[in-house]
């Protein structure tokens, strides 16, 4: 029986709870802002804004002067530009359940309890992070948006466009003169979207017939790295009640879809955002950390999985927002 009255990182659960974060392919939080340990709580990174920073400053116009041009005993024409500081600061976050040890021995011989619940803690505070990382993908005021005269229901399936509009934003986005790689959709905008009339002409024109468009066709279609499809669920019912299906609501809504540029490593790779990890209190730099301890004085085990993390937004010009619903 584990005995230790200090939390303890546990390594067996901690092989349990990754192996069910690959096996369960519902949650793309970890996919949008990928992990960067650090070492500080808070800290500081430079970003140089495209305006102040006049990374797209073109000095000739319309080309039709030459004001780079330097005439003998003359200096070379000056430009400067400013950069700013932005800061990451991680939150401690973390969830608990006691395991009596008379419980954890009464449900022995069907499965082990401490495995069971780490899972379960698991599930809880990986659904809150992607209801968070939704919260910062779905806002715009970061990121912006264009907006389809169609909305995007099923009345509507013969009629909305998709590629166009998806054209329409990656434009939007290259003028930025950043990537897009990544596509990010709902579950249910993704099941109207493969089965609307013109995406379907748009692949196999008016004599397609029952053939399924999939998501590697999009991708070499439209040039995307990752379609990542928002397949998460929460219950809003309330503790001790019974749960029907109207108390489940998606993590990813239908107001929108997002394009933008996902990229990983430190914050001056670019990239929307990251996941700031605190390493020395995270070993070494884990999303998810699962812990015990022992509480003699309720005869029980306690098991906690916690974070130290920072979802941040990196550069707002890498997304942009695809409005399809709720049209005014």
């Amino acid at each position: 029986m584990y005995q230790n009255t200090a939390a303890e990182f546990r390594p067996e659960l901690y092989a349990v709870t990754e192996e069910a974060r690959m096996a369960d392919s519902k949650f793309i939080a970890e996919y949008i802002f990928p992990e960067f340990g650090v070492k500080t709580r808070t800290g500081d990174y430079t970003r140089i804004r495209r305006g102040k920073g006049q990374l797209l400053r073109n000095l000739a116009g319309d080309g039709s002067k030459d004001p780079l041009a330097r005439a003998p005993g003359t200096a070379y024409p000056e430009i400067t530009r400013t950069s700013e500081k932005t800061s990451w600061k991680v939150v401690d976050r973390g969830i608990e359940t006691p395991i009596d040890d008379v419980n954890a021995q009464d449900v022995a011989r069907f499965f082990d309890q401490e495995q069971a619940d780490a899972k379960w803690l698991h599930r809880v505070i990986r659904i809150y992070r992607e209801a968070r990382v939704a919260y910062k993908v779905y806002n715009e005021a970061t990121w912006g948006k264009i907006a389809s005269d169609i909305a995007f229901t099923e009345a509507n399936r013969a009629t909305f466009d998709f590629a166009e509009l998806l054209k329409e934003g990656k434009r939007v986005v290259d003028k930025r003169q950043e990537d897009c790689n990544s596509l990010i959709v709902s579950r249910d905008l993704w099941d109207l979207i493969i089965g609307s009339t013109k995406l379907r002409e748009y692949f196999f024109g008016t004599s397609g017939g029952s053939a399924s468009i999939t998501k590697q066709m999009i991708l070499e279609k439209f040039e995307l790295s990752q379609i990542l499809i928002g397949n998460a669920s929460y219950d809003t019912t309330k503790p001790g009640k019974d749960s029907t299906d109207d108390n489940l609501v998606w993590c990813w809504g239908n107001k929108y879809f997002w394009l933008g540029a996902v990229v990983g490593g430190p914050p001056e790779n670019g990239g929307a955002g990251r996941t700031f990890i605190l390493e020395d209190l995270t070993n070494g730099g884990l999303l998810y950390v699962p812990e015990s301890y022992r509480e003699e004085k309720i005869r029980s085990n306690r098991l906690r999985i916690r974070q130290d993390s920072d979802e941040n937004t990196v550069n707002e010009n890498c997304g942009l927002l695809v409005q399809v619903n709720e049209l005014s």
